[in-house]
């Protein structure tokens, strides 16, 4: 087998095997008041991003989903990629399967300008396995959330 084949195939099955540790897909945000809920399911997973924004017109957003830490983790991210000029009232963004215990150090909000929220605008709920913004501290800006899990698998005996 030539050289430029070999390549070929070894790029072929790198892209599959990566396409195998996660998903992704993209949503429209719409502005208008309203409580909009946004859900991806993958491998048994679920990743909600539920929102209240104002403002302009659609945006287009992403969701990720994918393992990571060698499949002992899951995330979950939801970003727009570029600038929102979106006011977000508030947001929430939660992870669900088997197994799954959000780790708290993990998971981050970025606003415009890719800064970090402060600590107080919005708050990590370990029972629920979710980060949402805080009321009447959420400064309304929002471009990223990402929420990370550990997934405890089940022991054979």
């Amino acid at each position: 087998m030539n050289t430029e084949v070999s390549l070929v195939l070894l790029v072929v099955f790198f892209v599959f095997c990566q396409s195998q540790d996660s998903v992704q897909d993209v949503f429209n945000v719409q502005p208008g008041g309203q409580t909009m809920v946004f859900e991806k399911d993958w491998e048994g997973y679920k990743c909600s991003f539920t929102y209240q924004a104002q403002g302009g017109t659609n945006e287009q957003w992403q969701v990720i989903v994918e393992y990571v830490n060698d499949r002992k983790g899951i995330q979950c991210t939801v970003a727009r990629g570029q600038v929102s000029y979106l006011f977000f009232q508030k947001f929430s963004l939660s992870i669900s399967g088997p197994g799954v215990k959000i780790i708290q150090e993990s998971c981050e909000a970025i606003d415009t300008g890719d800064r970090p929220l402060s600590n107080k605008e919005y708050s990590v709920n370990l029972g629920s396995n979710s980060l949402s913004s805080v009321d009447g501290a959420f400064k309304n800006h929002l471009e990223r959330v990402t929420i990370q899990a550990e997934v405890k698998q089940k022991r054979e005996l």
